[in-house]
């Protein structure tokens, strides 16, 4: 927003222009050749000319607008015959023409203070009802002429924030026929703000072990406790204590649940699972900032404010609850526990990059998703459920060993009947899918009937013989974890195929064999099978969110499915005070993105290169609150933790994930963010 450079006495009179209506078009500016320049001597001589027209006008006074009528925006460029002269343009005019002078101006702005448009004798105004239909005899016969005009797509559905980018692309699908095309949300507020951050911090995860800490993944962690002592289980009484320096035990530690919200700047070791680091620039840089866990569907976010820095050895994975909370009674665990069991049967996906589809079938593809405690990527080593798991097997303590793995190499939300029109909903079906190759450390699994029996065992001369194990080369080439070995051999299952699994059929990442020695004593993979069925049981009875005979619920991003309110003191979620004003942040992005305007500076809140406030101007656009401003890169910090909002987005049948679907392709039948899958076990061939 622009306004008088004039002092602030008795001699100016600045008219407000905030309850006047414009029909200017930011999207009629010119892209190139063309700088903003002052407007403040138009403003004058556009004041003057209005009071007297109207006969208020008074000599002696500097009279002046506040700004221009919204949407328009005065330019210049060189001038083709003399570039050392410039001249002037305001565009903003619906039809897409420009103004040369204030005077060929003057009628239509006259016209929009007197609300009387349909009025309007402006040369563009007039060729624009002349394009809407009137007859212009020629030589050549009858016609009507058309003017260029501003595309106006009644088929791009926007709301207060921008566009609605899942619902164009939906009805794009449909259109089309067929989709396949990145996705790109240039005025998508969390993919501005997260994209690029999110595309370099995936890239970067695939060299990290399996065993660090993520951002966002929820983990029991002691405050303190272990300054002067160690970890260890007991042998009088079986449960993991504390055993101090001055060789006592001093009991079960106080555990909690918390939110990984920052991971060290300093590269750790494997000896720190169970040793303090010596690195000498403290906490700070080589621990991990936990906050503990608000109740996600509660009110009362005070336990957010309790966070701290502390070192890798006070960290356990949330999915061995049950091994390190053995040995407390119920009324002494602390509440986050109960907090984060709530949301042990969720996901949600992070950082949405691609789509492909075919009417009315779709898949938006990701490099992560959220699966209960856990942040799963790409390239990733996830266990999964053994074959034939049923919750009952739980109460009798019957339940197999898990020796079957997959090596992730998709992540998609799949959509199903797409809906093309003002639902909420943009599909009726949605489901998250994780594909990759499946293997196992039993052979006898390899020709067991299941989802991911082979059906060609045999060797490379032609005559049937038992499975054949991977090498040591094949495997160090499969697994991205250090010594995998150690859990094998390995053998393949389903014939090296592809296949896809959904959530409830993957227990958790796969940990270094050594890492898996060092935190929870044993080699094999089954240390928290037990915690991880029996909270997501738990989950589905409580969380209220889910919709009624569903047992997953599924949240936008990761701050939606743990109801959290505030990370690392920013606030964040749709709550946030960032978001009170889009206006705001779509014009910062719009500038961010080469625009320019006197509009867009006022929109998004920047010091103006010329002028000052006015007097009867609040400095606060209507309708927002009082809140002290946050600036964008605050906004930034809350956003890592999340992609974007998840939508819909399309995906073809008949692409790389033509192999069979394991693992339940359930109806969600909810409105996009909350969605739970079916607890079901295979899906069809």
């Amino acid at each position: 927003m622009s306004y008088s450079s004039e002092d602030e006495d008795s001699n100016v009179n600045i008219i407000p222009m905030e309850n006047f209506p414009s029909d200017g078009d930011m999207s009629t500016w010119p892209s190139s050749h063309y700088i903003e320049r002052s407007d403040l001597r138009w403003r004058q001589l556009l004041a003057e000319n209005w009071l007297k027209d109207m006969g208020t006008y008074e000599d002696g006074v500097i009279h002046t607008i506040e700004k221009l009528p919204d949407g328009y925006c005065l330019f210049e460029r060189p001038r083709g015959t003399n570039p050392s002269m410039f001249d002037s343009f305001l565009f903003g005019h619906p039809s897409g023409r420009y103004f040369q002078s204030q005077l060929s101006f003057l009628p239509h702005f006259l016209s929009l203070v007197k609300n009387e448009l349909d009025k309007c004798q402006c040369k563009p105004c007039g060729k624009m009802k002349m394009s809407e239909g009137t007859a212009v005899q020629g030589k050549a016969g009858q016609r009507t002429r058309r003017v260029v005009q501003p595309i106006i797509d009644e088929r791009r559905p926007t709301d207060a924030e921008g566009p609605d980018y899942w619902r164009i692309l939906i009805m794009k699908l449909k259109d089309k026929g067929a989709l396949d095309e990145d996705i790109e949300q240039r005025f998508n507020f969390d993919w501005v703000l997260t994209h690029e951050w999110l595309s370099d911090y995936f890239m970067k995860l695939v060299l990290d072990p399996a065993y660090i800490p993520r951002r966002g993944e929820l983990v029991l962690w002691i405050w303190q406790g272990l300054e002067d002592g160690c970890l260890m289980r007991n042998p009088e009484t079986g449960f993991i204590e504390i055993f101090g320096n001055d060789n006592k035990w001093h009991g079960v530690p106080n555990w909690r649940a918390g939110v990984v919200t920052q991971i060290p700047e300093d590269e750790g070791h494997m000896v720190n699972i169970i040793e303090g680091s010596d690195n000498p620039r403290g906490l700070s840089y080589s621990g991990f900032r936990l906050e503990t866990l608000p109740d996600p569907v509660g009110s009362d976010k005070s336990y957010s404010v309790q966070y701290a820095y502390v070192p890798l050895r006070n960290i356990k994975p949330f999915n061995t609850w049950q091994l390190y909370l053995n040995g407390q009674e119920r009324g002494d665990i602390h509440p986050s526990i109960e907090n984060a069991m709530t949301v042990m049967s969720s996901w949600s996906m992070v950082h949405k990059f691609h789509v492909i589809g075919t009417w009315p079938s779709a898949r938006i593809y990701c490099k992560g998703i959220f699966v209960g405690a856990e942040l799963l990527a790409l390239h990733d080593t996830v266990r999964l459920r053994p074959h034939g798991f049923h919750h009952d097997q739980l109460k009798y303590g019957t339940v197999g060993e898990v020796t079957d793995v997959m090596v992730i190499e998709k992540i998609a939300l799949y959509l199903s009947e797409c809906i093309d029109d003002n639902e909420e909903q943009l599909a009726k079906h949605f489901t998250a899918l994780i594909s990759g190759k499946v293997f196992t450390t039993d052979p006898s699994r390899v020709t067991q009937e299941g989802p991911f029996q082979g059906r060609n065992p045999v060797s490379s001369g032609g005559s049937a013989t038992g499975p054949i194990p991977l090498t040591t080369e094949e495997a160090i080439a499969t697994f991205r974890q250090v010594g995998m070995g150690d859990y094998g051999p390995w053998y393949r299952m389903a014939d090296g195929r592809t296949c896809n699994v959904s959530p409830h059929l993957i227990v958790g990442r796969c940990y270094e064999p050594l890492a898996a020695e060092l935190m929870f004593g044993t080699h094999t993979m089954s240390y928290d099978l037990s915690g991880v069925m029996e909270g997501r049981q738990y989950s589905s009875q409580v969380d209220s969110r889910m919709p009624e005979g569903k047992t997953w619920f599924w949240g936008d991003c990761r701050v939606e499915t743990l109801g959290l309110t505030e990370i690392n003191g920013v606030e964040c979620g749709l709550t946030a005070a960032q978001r009170e004003n889009p206006r705001k942040w779509q014009a910062i992005i719009k500038i961010s993105h080469g625009e320019v305007g006197h509009d867009l500076r006022g929109q998004a809140e920047l010091p103006s290169s010329v002028g000052r406030p006015s007097k009867s101007s609040s400095s606060a656009p209507k309708g927002t609150s009082s809140r002290p401003r946050t600036g964008l890169e605050h906004i930034a910090q809350t956003s890592k933790l999340v992609s974007s909002v998840i939508g819909s987005v399309p995906d073809t049948e008949e692409d790389s994930f033509d192999d069979q679907v394991y693992g339940g392709i359930s109806e969600l039948g909810i409105g996009v963010g909350h969605s739970s899958g079916e607890d079901s076990d295979y899906s069809n061939e």
